[in-house]
């Protein structure tokens, strides 16, 4: 399979990399800075260098898949870029065969059947990480008023760590927890489900979500 992962030498793409890349697959790290993807995955890493925002249909029309692994810097104003990020895939992807996966914040889960972002309060709305979490949660309704994408969501566990990969529990749209209480997925993990799901999807126009196995 012929992968592209936007953001492949981030935090969460550079897991995603190197699971897709282990399995054998043809994987490009869509990059906006060659030096430190090189850094990150290696001088002889497949990379496109481009902003994510110049990127034409004709960039993503190899590609079997798209994984939009950006990320957005808590506290930096620019939460709004998820969406943004979001809206241009899908605007060159509109029509095709291509399946697009992106990572939507827990914001967008269920938590004893209430979504998790309407029990943010304005205590909540203060916090560093709120602007994210805010338009992770509008990414993936826009995603669901999407049926010409092959889309396909996943949504990380309340804790999202840096971490390697030991076994993940799936679920749909309610936030996982163990019999801790503990609610996390560890890039290893999350990596290991994204490259599953696009093996063989399950959740094509819909939302999984995942959390480290116990």
């Amino acid at each position: 399979m012929k992968i592209g992962i936007i953001g492949g030498a981030g935090r969460a793409g550079t897991y995603i990399y190197n699971e897709a890349v282990e399995r054998g697959h043809d994987v490009t790290a869509i990059v906006r800075n060659k030096e430190r993807a090189q850094h990150r995955l290696g001088t002889d890493a497949k990379l496109l260098v481009k902003d994510t925002y110049a990127l034409t249909r004709e960039d993503l029309a190899p590609f079997d898949a798209v994984v939009d692994a950006l990320s957005v810097p808590w506290g930096s104003g620019q939460g709004f870029e998820h969406l943004d990020m979001a809206a241009h895939i899908v605007h060159l992807l509109r029509g095709t065969k291509t399946l697009a996966l992106f990572i939507v914040g827990s914001s967008s889960l269920k938590v004893n059947g209430q979504l998790m972002y309407e029990t943010f309060d304005e205590e909540t709305a203060q916090q560093p990480w709120f602007d994210g979490a805010q338009y992770q949660y509008f990414e993936c309704v826009f995603l669901q008023m999407t049926p010409d994408v092959n889309w396909i969501a996943v949504s990380p566990s309340m804790a999202f760590p840096t971490g390697p990969k030991t076994g993940y529990v799936r679920g749909k749209d309610d936030l996982l927890v163990d019999e801790s209480g503990n609610s996390e997925i560890s890039t290893g993990n999350m990596a290991a489900a994204i490259i599953d799901e696009l093996e063989g999807p399950k959740s094509l126009h819909a939302r999984f979500t995942v959390r480290d196995q116990a």
